[in-house]
């Protein structure tokens, strides 16, 4: 259903955020990020020209991780950044390699290239990333979860209490990972 009607309104900005997970030959992963940003007016800032619908920002990232999501290598590739400098920022994502998709992603992504070692937009885009990854590497392996008895199967790592869906009360746990199931009535 679409969201309530809006006010009177112009458009002045516009990102498209895309997002795509292949299955590699060799058994890794590749997560691919593409983040363009447009405007649909001309600007100026900072002596950089924009004309209208000309992309403001056009980022692409490259994560190649194993079944356990581990980061076996990173690529960062800035087609148009905010300001000619960004690009520099480029081999510093090589950095995240060794880094694994879980508890704590985020922190361990801004500790490698966070601030002024990276973009800001590629390491928002990185929390994307790592959740699309879950999804893809989740349901590349739901065949077995579905083989396997509901007392046996093991949630991925962070997934429990991630969301409403995935909290450790809920009817979704106790009947698919009863064993994570926790009764809110008892306290626990």
């Amino acid at each position: 259903m679409p969201l309530s009607h809006a006010a009177p309104r112009t458009e002045i900005h516009t990102r498209n955020l895309e997002l795509h997970v292949y299955r590699r030959e060799d058994g890794l992963f590749d997560v691919e990020g593409h983040l363009l940003d447009v405007k649909p007016i001309t600007i100026e800032f900072h002596h950089v020209k924009r004309s209208a619908g000309e992309p403001v920002h056009d980022l692409r990232l490259r994560l190649t991780i194993d079944r356990k999501l581990e980061v076996q290598c990173a690529e960062a590739k800035m087609d148009v950044g905010a300001y000619p400098f960004c690009a520099g920022a480029e081999p510093n994502f090589a950095a995240l390699a060794g880094l694994r998709i879980g508890p704590g992603w985020n922190r361990k992504v801004r500790e490698r290239v966070g601030g002024g070692k990276g973009c800001t937009h590629l390491v928002e885009m990185l929390a994307q990333m790592a959740t699309t990854a879950l999804q893809a590497i989740g349901s590349d392996e739901d065949e077995d979860t579905v083989a396997t008895p509901p007392d046996e199967r093991k949630l991925a790592p962070g997934m429990l209490d991630a969301c409403y869906t995935y909290r450790s009360e809920s009817q979704f746990v106790k009947f698919h990972y009863p064993r994570y199931f926790r009764d809110a009535a008892d306290g626990v």
